[in-house]
């Protein structure tokens, strides 16, 4: 398995998750507007959690002999976020969901935008993936902005359709299929 980066912009980039990337994970995951974007990151977020999930992450890498987990990182390394497709099985699957957040300090800088076009760039290039799908909360406006400019179709809204909190909250449910795309020569460094 190849370890690289991918640059994004000058001073940001992608590269694989680290053990090391727990401070950095703990820090910026105890942030209420980053929970309330995201369906699976507990509130509060504990070691336990960050434990338990760079090694979760770490296994399915192993297991999957390919990177489907990217830390967002800035210009001195430090994790700033995170794009990945949990249930992406490279080789058995032809689809899979992404998902993402970013630190708040991050927002409105156009960073999630570049680091979902390289993601999709990779997943289609690499990881053989024909189909990519996405929920959203229908409330997170920024995020489907996010999934539009990359040129993902809202193909549908759902009711009700997911839990949080004990509440019931609308999604909007996002596609992209390879053929939707051109892809571009990629950056890969290191």
């Amino acid at each position: 398995m190849t370890k690289f980066k991918i640059r994004l912009r000058d001073g940001i980039y992608l590269s694989s998750l680290q053990p090391d990337d727990k401070p950095a994970l703990l820090e910026h995951l105890q942030s209420r507007d980053v929970y309330n974007t995201t369906l699976n990151i507990p509130h509060p977020y504990l070691e336990a959690h960050a434990d338990s999930w760079i090694q979760k992450r770490a296994e399915h890498t192993r297991n999957c002999g390919k990177e489907v987990t990217f830390a967002i990182r800035d210009a001195e390394g430090k994790l700033i976020g995170i794009v990945s497709a949990d249930n992406l099985e490279p080789g058995t699957t032809h689809r899979a969901e992404i998902g993402y957040w970013l630190a708040k300090p991050y927002w409105g800088q156009g960073i999630m935008t570049d680091a979902v076009r390289a993601y999709v760039e990779h997943a289609f290039r690499e990881l053989q993936v024909v189909r990519l799908t996405a929920h959203v909360f229908e409330m997170n406006a920024a995020s489907a902005r996010v999934l539009e400019k990359n040129g993902f179709k809202l193909e549908g809204r759902f009711r009700k359709h997911l839990c949080k909190d004990g509440e019931f909250l609308d999604a909007r449910f996002y596609g992209l299929l390879r053929e939707d795309v051109t892809l571009q020569n990629p950056d890969h460094s290191g």
